[in-house]
């Protein structure tokens, strides 16, 4: 038991109050003494406390009697230690050999290695050094030290996070190749091919199936060129209509058309000027279209819809497909000219069944940035939930399983400390919509909006939960379980 004994300033209380502990034949563990406090630590049952209390009160210039958790310093400690622990920074504590006595918890993440395992261990062992000058240098980290009376207190602060602050200060929405996640051999061969192409400015034509990060890789490409300062603009070819696609394209003259706007309009080639155009979904470029860009790779320059005069560009193209680029020139769909114009430097990017061993990595980052955006704690995943996302099939690649993720997530319980299963049963069988499908969006979206409940309803009880979940009110809820005639389990 520790106790808080507030005293008058008077020479010899401290003895007064040990002496007359001491006469209940009880031990003193450990004693702080502060200005006008006395800390004690007793050995003593918490059913004795309110006698020994009495006991020391009578004491002449004791004030107040307290009960505490902790000691001073053990407070110290605990404040300490919690300072270390919410630190972004990698704090350690050397001895005057140079070896490592303490370590704080982001220390561990960046050295990879357990306190245990580090303890003891001089600092040449994990990439620190002094050079003859007397300073420490590492190539890994940002170095900062503090001396102390034997010893030093070493801050390490990683490169790449410092480069990816200084990064997001200066440019918001880039893309670097350290932010691809991977761990797989085959990610690892395209990222290695994609580095090799950045530093070049041929055009480069990236191949993929539809949520395999193709723009993520243009825009490193982009980012990590001598273009980075430039502009980069992306467009995707499958979601403009075809109508409208030249004049975003090429821009256009004031009067050029009907609804033209006053002065013109720059296109979104001329706005790329010293920067990378990314034409995502080229293989749904109309073929009359694909002649202009064809004409502007080969001559560098862009003339304006209804314009007379040809303005020089300078800009570096990135196409990107998830078709066969050469089943469409053959099905005369796609210019093999501009195929072969545009097929300067290819990267193939692998599917996210091709490297399945990079998907605990991808799960633990988008649900870390998912419940962070929620407000939630940190979600583990159960092993029954990892063997299902590991045996999935991943039409939709990484797209998919962020979608999965994210949907597992608004569903899961607001207590729940873990993410047991997944919701992606009903996106194995979900049906794609074709040409010869009759039903609307109203009758799709109501198909989509039902099933969303009968999973809730399932998971969570209760309509207010399940309000809750879904971020509707109650009302709603109940009105839509009408609509639906959905019942409550309990019910």
């Amino acid at each position: 038991m520790i106790l808080k004994i507030e005293t008058i300033d008077r020479v010899g209380i401290t003895y007064d109050v040990i002496k007359a502990i001491f006469s209940k034949q009880l031990d003193i563990i450990q004693m702080e003494v502060k200005p006008q406090f006395i800390y004690l630590n007793i050995g003593i049952e918490m059913r004795d406390k309110a006698q020994l209390i009495s006991v020391i009160k009578k004491v002449p210039g004791v004030l107040e009697v307290q009960t505490e958790v902790f000691l001073p310093s053990e407070r110290s400690k605990q404040q300490m230690d919690t300072i270390l622990k919410t630190m972004s920074e990698g704090i350690l504590l050397v001895d005057d050999r140079n070896l490592i006595q303490l370590v704080n918890r982001a220390a561990e993440k960046m050295l990879k290695q357990t306190a245990v395992q580090l303890y003891g261990k001089h600092l040449s062992k994990i990439g620190v050094y002094y050079t003859d000058e007397g300073a420490v240098i590492s190539k890994n980290f940002l170095i900062q030290t503090h001396p102390l009376q034997e010893g030093e207190v070493i801050i390490l602060r990683d490169f790449k996070h410092i480069r990816s602050l200084i990064r997001s200060a200066k440019q918001s929405g880039a893309v670097y190749f350290e932010d691809i996640l991977h761990h797989s051999s085959e990610m690892s061969s395209c990222m290695d091919m994609a580095k090799r192409i950045a530093k070049g400015d041929a055009t480069v034509f990236i191949y993929g199936e539809s949520g395999t990060g193709k723009e993520m890789f243009a825009k490193a490409i982009h980012y990590e060129s001598e273009r980075t300062d430039g502009p980069f603009i992306p467009i995707n070819c499958a979601a403009i209509p075809e109508l409208l696609l030249e004049s975003e394209l090429f821009g256009y003259e004031e009067g050029a058309f009907t609804g033209a706007s006053r002065g013109g309009k720059k296109g979104l080639i001329e706005q790329a000027q010293h920067g990378t155009l990314f034409l995502d979904e080229i293989g749904e470029l109309p073929l009359h279209l694909q002649a202009k860009l064809l004409r502007v790779l080969e001559e560098r320059k862009v003339r304006k819809v209804g314009g007379r005069q040809s303005k020089e560009i300078d800009i570096r193209v990135i196409a990107a497909t998830n078709r066969n680029p050469i089943t469409l020139v053959k099905q005369k769909k796609f210019r093999e000219d501009l195929y072969y114009r545009l097929h300067v430097l290819p990267i193939q990017i692998p599917s996210l069944r091709a490297r399945k061993e990079d998907i605990p990595l991808l799960v633990e980052t988008f649900v870390n940035r998912i419940c962070a955006r929620l407000g939630r704690s940190e979600l583990k995943i159960s092993p029954a939930a990892m063997h299902q996302l590991l045996n999935h099939h991943w039409p939709g690649n990484v797209r998919e399983l962020q979608n999965v993720l994210e949907r597992s997530i608004y569903l899961c319980e607001d207590d729940s400390e873990e993410l047991r299963e997944v919701m992606i049963q009903q996106m194995i069988h979900e049906k794609r919509l074709s040409c010869s499908d009759k039903r609307s969006l109203k009758e799709e979206m109501a198909k989509f909006e039902k099933q969303l409940l009968s999973e809730a309803l399932l998971q969570y009880k209760t309509a207010r939960k399940v309000a809750q979940a879904l971020q509707i009110s109650h009302t709603a809820i109940l009105k839509k379980l009408r609509k639906y005639e959905l019942n409550l389990p309990n019910r």
